[in-house]
């Protein structure tokens, strides 16, 4: 009866503990905030704009009406209206779309003029009040006027007679000429959501409605116009479908498999439903838990934590084996004097998970608290609840063929097989420094590659900006940032003109710092006399323009523009992908055309608070910097793992004998990738350091031996292997390149370090 109390408390709360973890944990499946961690306070915001500011809501659209062939006027527009009604569409233009730039001219900018009218007011005030120069002005001034957009330039003159206000637009418009033209080949669209571009239903549903409609307009006007999409949202709609997928697919084909493979062992299905019950209330508590210490559980931390099966499934398995063939009293006996191995084997396993939290992957943090709190569960309810679970008679388990037959065989030829096992270990020193290091953090997600190949594709047809690489200038304050960019755009001009920069695309001439628009306006006035404007009225009147209306230079205008006024006007949607406002820090972001990146960090290297900014650049970074905590992650758990087996064994020699299966199966598979030239990313360092966690508890189990027993013990060992081997063996499938990986380095890792424990141990 005291047997039975335990089992059906556990049986009845086991439900109530799974609904508790399913309607209170918040999945996310944004890799972003999986992967990459900026290192200072300019990426870290930069990456949460990525994930929820205006570079997140946005896709480019780009059609495509074929070779020779122009894409209709009527169809741009008949499509236009259509996406724009998409519901959670804000907005959606042409990129080459002027009218509400055009528009801001008048009701803003013009009464503007004296304050925005140039970034060099000495130079370009030289060249506007000479006689001749105000002449001149005069005559463009009448041109403009009955030009077709003379009603928007009057509007101007009224305002500002000099249109000093238009001087700064003229890059602008050089800009806007070197666009793909309406009437070609290709059309492109921008078009802004409400949600987060990381809004992965949200964003899904309004993809196919963009497809949909595109169909649906084509088909109706009779064009066979083809049509290509990019932005954060499609990456992350993709991403999270790729992760999901994985999870679900590799949760029920691992589950399905171990199930399979624990029959094929133990050969009773109520077996399988005490050790899965247990499994199904680890992993229950590892994702509460998690849940709890970081607010969410992430996807990747789920399909990473799969894994945790196979390990959590040793401590039962090695329970089951060594006590289901005894009576109920041996049983609980049995499992006390194994615990020590089971505990110690924990101890080191727990080793290599927690270390994922240093390896630089900002998920793995999860990753180690998920696998982290399993282990230490799995590891209690076996010792403490899993040996009330078991009932009925003692049964035997009939060992392997192989678990009776190695063991002997490596017996009877230690030395020579020693001597092989040298010879390997020597050989795969020899080729280590052969190994090549993968740089380009970009080159984990080849599944990807396609998307990169649009967007990459899609950018040509636009402006020519160099996707990725641009300058970021931080300050405490808009203004602060402001003026910081205004001395970039100096240095950008030196460049520009040494041939290094091909363009640029800052925030000039939509804003300028207050301090510069002063100074502009300060200038001016200063420059314009009386004498002045008397050379302005004759100008006036030698075209025949109005000398009442147009005479007066008034350019006392008192309030300075603001970054306010201008995102609430038609601009923000041209320049809001350019600024990121927080409550303590201010991005600018100044876009980037062909250009030497060596020639831009020189120029830009000695002003504070701007960086060159290459999100390639920054992924190799983090790919080094990676790879150099993986391998201090890797040698400093090798070595906590060294001094707790030196503090059990007190002894050199029984520790580096213990410890030998699972470094020198580390070290062969390092041979193999070494001897074969794939590229190795600090990725296999984690998975060799939790292969080696792992292959640490055979040799433990193998060396202690606690049962007296060495086949069971074996037959236990090999039952771990197989489900350890074969739940990290299911990553193998995934599509996700990190996880894939991971299967191979650890699957080979255990099975190796199994295969070498009894040539390497001799056991007690």
């Amino acid at each position: 009866m005291r047997r039975s109390i335990p089992s059906l408390v556990f049986f009845l709360c086991l439900p109530l503990l799974v609904g508790l973890a399913v309607f209170t944990t918040h999945f996310k499946t944004d890799i972003s905030a999986f992967v990459i961690a900026g290192d200072n306070a300019e990426e870290i915001l930069l990456a949460s704009e990525i994930q929820s500011g205006a570079l997140s809501r946005r896709y480019i659209l780009s059609v495509d009406a074929g070779e020779h062939n122009q894409v209709s006027g009527d169809f741009i527009q008949a499509w236009l209206k259509h996406i724009k009604s998409i519901s959670g569409v804000v907005d959606a233009w042409a990129t080459d779309e002027k009218r509400g730039a055009l528009g801001a001219l008048s009701s803003l900018y013009a009464q503007h003029g004296a304050q925005l009218y140039s970034r060099y007011p000495e130079q370009d005030l030289a060249k506007i009040f000479t006689k001749s120069a105000l002449q001149e002005r005069g005559a463009g001034l009448k041109q403009a006027l009955l030009s077709p957009q003379g009603h928007l330039i009057k509007k101007i003159a009224v305002q500002d007679p000099l249109l000093i206000s238009l001087n700064g637009f003229k890059s602008i418009a050089t800009q806007l000429q070197n666009q793909t033209p309406r009437n070609s080949q290709y059309t492109n669209f921008i078009l802004e959501t409400q949600m987060s571009g990381m809004d992965v239903p949200a964003q899904l549903k309004i993809q196919q409605q963009i497809k949909d409609s595109f169909a649906t307009q084509t088909m109706a006007m009779g064009h066979d116009y083809q049509l290509d999409m990019t932005g954060v949202p499609l990456f992350a709609v993709a991403t999270q479908t790729m992760i999901e997928g994985d999870v679900k697919f590799i949760s029920i084909f691992s589950s399905v498999a171990l199930m399979l493979l624990f029959l094929f062992i133990f050969r009773s299905f109520r077996v399988l439903i005490w050790v899965f019950s247990l499994l199904i209330t680890v992993m229950t508590v590892a994702v509460l838990v998690t849940n709890l210490v970081f607010g969410s559980v992430h996807g990747m931390t789920i399909a990473i934590g799969s894994t945790l099966i196979g390990i959590c499934i040793d401590y039962p398995v090695h329970a089951l084996v060594h006590a289901q063939g005894l009576h109920q009293v041996q049983r609980l006996r049995v499992i006390k004097k194994i615990f020590p191995s089971l505990f110690m084997g924990a101890l080191t396993t727990l080793i290599g998970y927690v270390a994922l939290g240093f390896s630089g992957y900002p998920g793995f943090q999860q990753v180690a608290v998920y696998t982290g709190t399993g282990i230490i569960v799995s590891l209690l309810l076996t010792r403490y609840l899993f040996p009330r679970l078991m009932s009925g008679e003692a049964k035997n388990i009939k060992p392997f063929r192989f678990t009776k037959f190695w063991p002997m065989f490596c017996q009877r030829n230690r030395r020579w097989l020693l001597v092989g096992v040298a010879i390997l270990s020597v050989v795969g020193a020899v080729q280590l420094d052969r190994l090549q290091w993968m740089q380009d953090l970009q080159q984990l997600t080849p599944e990807l590659d396609y998307l990169k190949q649009i967007d990459k594709k899609i950018r040509e047809r636009i402006i020519s900006i160099e996707p990725g690489r641009f300058v970021l200038v931080s300050g405490e304050t808009v203004e602060q940032a402001l003026q910081t960019a205004e001395q970039v755009y100096q240095r950008l001009d030196v460049i520009n003109k040494a041939g290094d920069l091909d363009d640029y695309f800052g925030l000039y001439p939509w804003l300028l710092s207050e301090q510069q628009q002063l100074t502009n306006q300060a200038r001016l006035l200063a420059a314009l006399n009386e004498e002045q404007r008397e050379f302005w009225r004759i100008a006036l009147q030698e075209q025949g323009l109005s000398v009442r209306h147009l005479g007066e230079l008034d350019y006392t205008q008192s309030e300075t523009l603001n970054l306010q006024q201008v995102l609430q006007s038609p601009i923000a949607k041209l320049i809001s992908n350019q600024i990121v406002v927080a409550e303590q820090r201010t991005l600018l972001i100044i876009w980037l055309s062909e250009h030497k990146p060596e020639a831009i960090q020189g120029a830009l290297a000695d002003l504070p608070h701007v960086q060159y900014f290459s999100q390639r650049d920054m992924l190799n970074r983090l790919a080094v910097d990676y790879q150099h905590r993986a391998e201090i992650t890797l040698l400093a758990g090798l070595a906590l793992i060294i001094c707790l087996l030196w503090g059990r064994y007190k002894n050199l020699v029984t520790t580096l004998q213990t410890l030998a299966p699972a470094f020198l199966a580390a070290l062969l598979i390092l041979a193999l990738w070494a001897w074969t030239g794939e590229a190795i990313s600090f990725l296999h360092l984690v998975g060799f350091l939790l292969a080696v966690a792992i292959c640490v508890d055979y040799g433990i189990f193998y060396q202690e031996n606690r049962s007296g027993h060495l086949t069971l013990t074996y037959q236990a060992m090999a039952a771990s292997m197989l489900t350890s081997a074969l739940v990290f063996g299911c990553l193998i499938f995934a599509q996700t390149s990190m996880l894939q990986t991971l299967a191979k380095v650890v699957s080979c890792g255990v099975i190796l370090g199994f295969l070498l424990c009894p040539i390497l141990i001799k056991p007690k």
